[in-house]
């Protein structure tokens, strides 16, 4: 009997919003998962954001492409351009993509939560993503406020959208 097809979770969010707290998580309790954080991509720090996010992009098609789990948990911000290629390499492979949206407030979002605590880069960064959409995504197939529940809590939730939308 064949493997079950490889499902591809992918949080999307702001900075804050929990991709990776929840993404750690949501890998713990999905069978057969395996956690990437987008921000691992070895990128040069100094280099322009769009010289970054193709680094990090073409590394998460690689590891679709590569992948032998069941389940690949991947945190990262996307934008209609960006989801227009990883579901490519989905469809590619035969891979489901289920893109997750986590949307705390703003307000949440640009504060202190758990022992992070943000640099004032990152809150400016905050306000223009909410201002450029990625709190609310349309190509996702669920959205989460991820300001009322724990990491845990939130993972479980997504975990069982995840169960529950796959044939």
């Amino acid at each position: 009997m064949a493997p079950p097809p490889l499902t591809v979770i992918h949080l999307n969010g702001p900075i804050n919003s929990g991709k990776t707290t929840i993404g750690v998580a949501l890998a713990r309790v999905l069978p057969d998962a395996r956690f990437i954080d987008g921000d691992d991509h070895d990128a040069p720090e100094d280099a322009p954001f769009d010289v970054q996010w193709a680094i990090a992009l073409e590394r998460l098609v690689t590891q679709i492409t590569h992948a032998r789990e069941r389940h690949l948990v991947i945190a990262y911000p996307i934008g209609e351009a960006e989801f227009e290629r990883l579901r490519a390499a989905c469809d590619a492979r035969g891979a489901r993509l289920c893109v997750v949206t986590l949307a705390p407030p703003e307000g949440i979002a640009s504060s202190n939560r758990g022992s992070r605590a943000l640099t004032d880069w990152e809150r400016n960064r905050i306000a223009e993503m909410y201002r450029e959409g990625y709190a609310s995504r349309p190509f996702s197939q669920m959205v989460l406020d991820t300001s009322d529940a724990t990491p845990d809590a939130c993972a479980a939730r997504i975990a069982q959208h995840v169960a529950a939308t796959e044939s």
